[in-house]
């Protein structure tokens, strides 16, 4: 299986507050949106696939993510996925290494191949779950700054890609 993974720590990470006020600084590899949601970029053989989270104000936070995949090559492209949950988060360390949560693991997908037929710069949203910090927390992590990531299982002629796009650093915490 080939991996596309873009997500990597922060030296200045961007926290609720600044992601939910829409600034950031302006040195951090992670753009802020004026409505105050992160985001990162990966192109595949034209296909631009976009990342962003929301951090939505509550305590503990939520977070909802979603891919956007845009063509950019000059002719109709076909984007298949592997199964039914088509964009799905990953939370890392705000200092990188292997995730410490999958939403994969937490949800159910059926198990088929889900074809997006897209023209020449036409792009498509898709949506991840909600999830709570609880969830990604649980007992064993502490509170504190985690990266964000949003990816997609898509199939080609090589089997299974996974494009992974950043798409922020958050604070996560929960009442203890």
């Amino acid at each position: 299986m080939r991996k596309s993974r873009g997500i990597r720590a922060c030296l200045l990470p961007v926290t609720l507050a600044v992601a939910m006020a829409g600034c950031g600084d302006p040195e951090s590899p992670i753009p802020v949106a004026p409505d105050g949601r992160l985001f990162g970029a990966v192109v595949r053989e034209g296909i631009e696939y976009r990342a962003d989270v929301a951090v939505l104000e509550s305590f503990p936070v939520q977070l909802s993510g979603r891919a956007t995949v845009t063509n950019r090559s000059g002719g109709p492209r076909t984007v298949t996925f592997t199964n039914g949950c088509l964009a799905q988060m990953r939370v890392y360390r705000a200092e990188g290494g292997d995730p410490v949560w999958d939403q994969a693991r937490e949800t159910g997908c059926t198990m088929a191949l889900v074809p997006l037929d897209l023209d020449p710069g036409e792009e498509s949203i898709i949506p991840t779950g909600i999830v709570s910090a609880r969830d990604i927390l649980g007992e064993d992590l502490p509170d504190g700054s985690y990266g964000i990531a949003v990816y997609l299982r898509l199939a080609d002629d090589d089997g299974v890609v996974e494009i992974e796009v950043e798409a922020g650093v958050t604070e996560l915490a929960i009442p203890r």
